[in-house]
């Protein structure tokens, strides 16, 4: 596991509307940044496994999301944020009291 390091993304409006990621680790009062990533070519087959670039916790990858929600990526696919769906329930709450009240039917 790589301690101290953490991954951030930014909004990069000042460039081309594209997002900036940027790894850094903290140790012994220095900080190091990860440089631009460099590709080769490999010779092994399409589909064969490959380590990852990088393994990081699910803390890390945790941060990493929520970097990514404050610049405005949303999952393609779901149905929200439990932060989401306890507000849109509370609503509903709301709702059914208001609605019983005005056709005067007790709540079930």
């Amino acid at each position: 596991m790589n301690k101290g390091i953490e991954i951030r993304a930014v909004n990069c409006f000042h460039l081309d509307r594209s997002l900036g990621l940027y790894i850094e680790q903290v140790q012994d009062r220095k900080i190091f940044f990860a440089k631009p990533i460099v590709m080769e070519e490999s010779a092994r087959e399409p589909y064969e496994p490959v380590e990852p670039l990088l393994h990081i916790s699910r803390e890390m990858g945790q941060q990493l999301m929520d970097d990514l929600w404050q610049c405005g990526l949303r999952p393609s696919e779901g149905s929200g944020s439990a932060g989401q769906l306890a507000s849109v329930q509370g609503h509903l709450a709301d709702m059914r009291q208001i609605a019983f009240g005005k056709l005067k039917i007790e709540k079930p």
